[in-house]
């Protein structure tokens, strides 16, 4: 027969684990370790109590008696994320190790995690996805407006999407600003007009600038391009 003091301090071995365990999981974890040869006061320490309100000392619970009762029929080393309620039918994701001696489960380390700010952030984003999704139309609405094709660029001056554009033909075309052609020019000129660049004050100053040509140049090649357009 193995001597109950030689098992107590091989037990008593555990605890460290349960203050590193605890430390690694954090608040929402309780962590606890079961003395299975002293069922009346089988909780010999634990760590974040405050989750069942447990304390050292305490007798076990329905699943550890139920694991003595099964004695070597329980082949398991441990259980995972299981089902676990508190006082208040507080649902908890636990989990058991079952610690051996000679064969004998002798203790347990129980880890039982509070989701409940979790289930919480999850109930209210669901909630804000459900608001938006009532927002969109479950059929297609007939529109009077089309959507634009073009993408919409968002600049702190109008000078940038004169040289955004004069940029992509150069990368198209394989040419630097220098080297541009005058049909290069023109289709610049073109792409401006179709987003309604020209409708802006010192819009054909800026394009002359960018484009390395003058002002009666861009008016010349606008002109052009509204005709072709027509």
């Amino acid at each position: 027969m193995v001597d109950q003091q030689v098992i107590h301090e091989y037990i008593q071995q555990f605890i460290p684990l349960v203050d590193f365990l605890a430390d690694i999981l954090g608040e929402n974890s309780e962590v606890l370790l079961n003395d299975l040869t002293n069922l009346d006061h089988s909780v010999i320490a634990i760590r974040n109590s405050h989750i069942s309100q447990r304390k050292i000392g305490d007798p076990v619970t329905d699943l550890v008696l139920r694991t003595v009762q099964a004695g070597k029929i329980e082949q398991r080393d441990y259980l995972a994320n299981y089902a676990g309620v508190i006082h208040n039918q507080h649902e908890l994701c636990s989990s058991t190790y079952f610690i051996r001696y000679a064969g004998e489960i002798i203790a347990m380390i129980c880890i039982n995690t509070d989701n409940g700010q979790l289930d919480d952030l999850q109930k209210a984003i669901t909630k804000v996805i459900n608001s938006y999704n009532q927002l969109k139309p479950n059929t297609p609405q007939k529109v009077t407006t089309s959507a634009p094709t073009e993408p919409e660029h968002l600049t702190s001056s109008i000078h940038d999407l004169a040289t955004t554009e004069t940029l992509q033909v150069c990368s198209e075309r394989h040419v630097s600003v220098d080297y541009l052609k005058r049909d290069d020019k023109i289709e610049i000129v073109r792409r401006l007009q179709k987003q309604g660049y020209f409708l802006l004050k010192d819009s054909v100053s800026l394009v002359a600038t960018t484009i390395k040509t003058s002002e009666p140049s861009v008016y010349r090649y606008l002109q052009l391009v509204k005709a072709q357009d027509a």
